[in-house]
């Protein structure tokens, strides 16, 4: 077992190198946003990142329900249970998906109206 002096000299030394490391705050983003002057394209990839973490944990229910099954049988609440979290995922991933898409759009949209840069310098 370390001396509690140890803890606390880590402390001292690993916490002034996590504040320095953190830099400037960025304003959060506005996930629910229509503006079209805003970082759409970095909303998008937060929702497909989302749908894509959904996905996953549905694929990792829908195992878990088949070992439920063999475990438990088929009318087991287990399986039952596994099923609805895998419906429920399934659901999520198909939201975050649509909304990247609408984001995407509205990012494409945005880049279509901005005049292009002058190359006569």
């Amino acid at each position: 077992m370390r001396h509690p002096a140890f803890r606390s000299l880590m402390l001292l030394v690993i916490l002034p190198l996590l504040l320095s490391c953190t830099g400037t705050p960025m304003a959060p983003l506005e996930m629910t946003t229509l503006n079209p002057g805003d970082d759409h394209e970095t909303i998008a990839h937060h929702y497909r990142h989302e749908a894509v973490l959904a996905r996953q944990q549905a694929a990792e229910l829908a195992n878990q329900a088949v070992v439920y099954e063999q475990l438990f049988g088929p009318e087991s609440d287990w399986v039952s249970g596994a099923r609805l979290l895998v419906k429920f995922y399934e659901e999520v991933a198909r939201e975050q998906a649509r909304l990247a898409e609408q984001h995407l759009k509205l990012g494409r949209g945005r880049s279509s109206e901005q005049p292009a840069p002058s190359r006569d310098h």
